[in-house]
């Protein structure tokens, strides 16, 4: 044998290292005498399980786990489209009617906003036919001076004023006496019934405050005229043919 040739080859050694050198040489010899063993050893260990092949019912089981996750996934993304449909609906129908409220107050408003205009240009047409328009002359203006004077709890005939005014300036409302005793006193009588400043001031009525407007003229004098003798009819009675006249 190689080895034992090897080992015949070496210098002869002392008695303790060829002991150690026969030591080491018996153990090689024992390894190598039961490694065949070892070997048959493990040629006779069984055989570890391999996985079985799957078997149709295995397959058609798991196709069936297949087809009803496909379903219920389908299934699951039907009921997401059809809520996101019905939730979409639902908003479009809410705009709808939205809008629809809108415009239908929108068009009330409107109607509402032209009814108001017509209603009150009829009731402004209703009040300025229902107001007189009167001439603009002595006729004119004793008629309006009437209507006002009865108004404010004043009555007074028509004749009464005609005749008042026809005494006292002919009936022109721009007169002015310069030269009795009241212009002396610095207060000449003015316009139609010649009535001074004073007693216009003190028996005019609001909003006719002007002494040369025959119409404001007239309520003033008749009003005086009214406290002074009982009315301007009194006064006209008594003028005896102008003798008895007593002016303002």
């Amino acid at each position: 044998m190689a080895d034992a040739a090897a080992v015949s080859t070496l210098k002869t050694p002392d008695a303790s290292s060829q002991s150690a050198l026969d030591a080491a040489a018996a153990d090689l010899l024992a390894q190598r005498a039961a490694a065949p063993d070892a070997a048959n050893r493990s040629a006779d260990r069984p055989a570890l399980p391999t996985a079985a092949a799957p078997t149709a019912d295995a397959a058609a089981a798991k196709a069936a786990a297949d087809k009803a996750a496909a379903d219920k996934a389908a299934a699951d993304k039907a009921a997401t489209d059809k809520a996101a449909a019905d939730k979409a609906a639902a908003d479009k129908a809410a705009a709808d009617a939205a809008a629809k409220a809108a415009a239908d107050k929108a068009a009330a408003d409107k109607a509402a906003a032209a009814k108001a205009a017509a209603d009150a240009a009829a009731a402004k047409a209703k009040a300025a036919a229902a107001v007189p328009v009167y001439a603009n002359n002595l006729d004119g203006w004793i008629k309006q001076a009437v209507v006002i004077l009865k108004a404010n709890g004043n009555s007074v005939s028509y004749n009464a004023i005609y005749q008042a005014a026809m005494h006292e300036s002919a009936g022109n409302p721009n007169a002015v006496n310069g030269w009795d005793s009241n212009a002396a006193a610095g207060h000449p009588s003015i316009g139609l019934l010649q009535v001074i400043g004073p007693t216009f001031n003190a028996y005019s009525l609001p909003g006719h405050k002007n002494i040369y407007n025959p119409v404001d003229n007239i309520i003033a004098g008749a009003r005086y005229a009214a406290v002074r003798y009982g009315s301007l009819d009194n006064v006209v009675a008594a003028r005896c043919g102008g003798s008895c006249w007593v002016g303002y």
